[in-house]
């Protein structure tokens, strides 16, 4: 069911594996005085006590943030990433690298997030439903949250009312940006790279770009389809779209196993857009369930 695309090797950039360090800590330098892009530093940081150095993935994460300088009067992005001998903690400010596009009345607000998930994903005895606010970070250091608004929006598609901007985010009513959809505006090579990490869910399962090498010289790429189609106008997000199984390559929560039996979601460009359910387990990091399951 994958939809294939030809395209020469010399056309993929294929990203090199995880970088074996303890903790990254990424800043962009900044000041009010500086015109043009603002550089970043990337510096090695300490890790908690009991990291396993090979597993935790902070060579995932965009090691040069940089700042945009359309976005005045807020602090270049910052984030923080590490691990414990369980948990994977990342600190970001919540500031994008690009520039922000009000699409509600709330501004944008420097924010002090902490997001935490299991080193070690373990899948869950029965999909989880998604909570309201984040599921997930990005490897820019942005919420991902679900696929839907808050019950006093209808638990509506925010994509389909079209109150997104180009980057598929929007800012919450504390001056909080977030994505709901797939993230456009991660750097360009993330997206249009086969196996690449985009972010993690708060199970600690990977969201990965939507393309896949389909041989070994990954001279042909698919692209990866989700299984939920529109059902119905409704703008209850579980009543307008509806799962089919087989329709597309992913299950009902956008993911799957690959050859390597791991466990992985995908980030598609249509529903749920990253997930519409938990598999794993998700950590020690509380979350407001939904009440709702597709």
């Amino acid at each position: 069911m994958m939809r294939r695309m030809v395209t020469g090797r010399g056309g993929i950039s294929i990203v090199a594996g995880l970088i074996a360090t303890v903790g990254l800590s990424f800043s962009a330098l900044a000041s009010s005085h500086e015109e043009g892009p603002l550089s970043g530093v990337a510096s090695v940081g300490t890790a908690a006590v009991g990291l396993v150095a090979s597993a935790c993935p902070v060579g995932q994460f965009v090691r040069d943030l940089r700042g945009h300088p359309a976005n005045t009067g807020v602090p270049a992005p910052a984030m923080t990433v590490g691990c414990s001998d369980t948990e994977v903690v990342v600190s970001t400010n919540g500031i994008p690298t690009f520039p922000f596009v009000a699409k509600t009345p709330n501004p944008l607000r420097v924010q002090d997030f902490t997001f935490r998930f299991p080193l070690t994903p373990v899948v869950a005895e029965m999909p989880g439903a998604l909570n309201l606010g984040a599921i997930g970070v990005a490897v820019d250091g942005l919420p991902i949250y679900g696929p839907f608004e808050a019950p006093a929006q209808g638990t509506a598609d925010p994509l389909a009312d079209g109150i997104l901007d180009s980057c598929g985010g929007h800012t919450g009513p504390a001056g909080d940006y977030h994505i709901h959809a797939t993230p456009a505006c991660l750097p360009t090579e993330l997206m249009a790279t086969p196996g690449t990490v985009l972010g993690y869910a708060l199970d600690g399962f990977p969201i990965m770009s939507p393309l896949l090498c389909a041989d070994d010289d990954c001279a042909t790429i698919v692209a990866v389809r989700s299984s939920y189609q529109q059902v119905s106008t409704a703008r209850m997000v579980w009543s307008r779209y509806g799962y089919v199984e087989g329709l597309g390559d992913l299950d009902r929560c956008n993911g799957m196993r690959g050859p390597d039996g791991e466990y992985r979601y995908y980030a598609v460009t249509t529903f749920p857009y990253f997930l519409a359910c938990y598999t794993g387990e998700v950590g020690t990091q509380p979350v407001k369930r939904s009440g709702r399951r597709p």
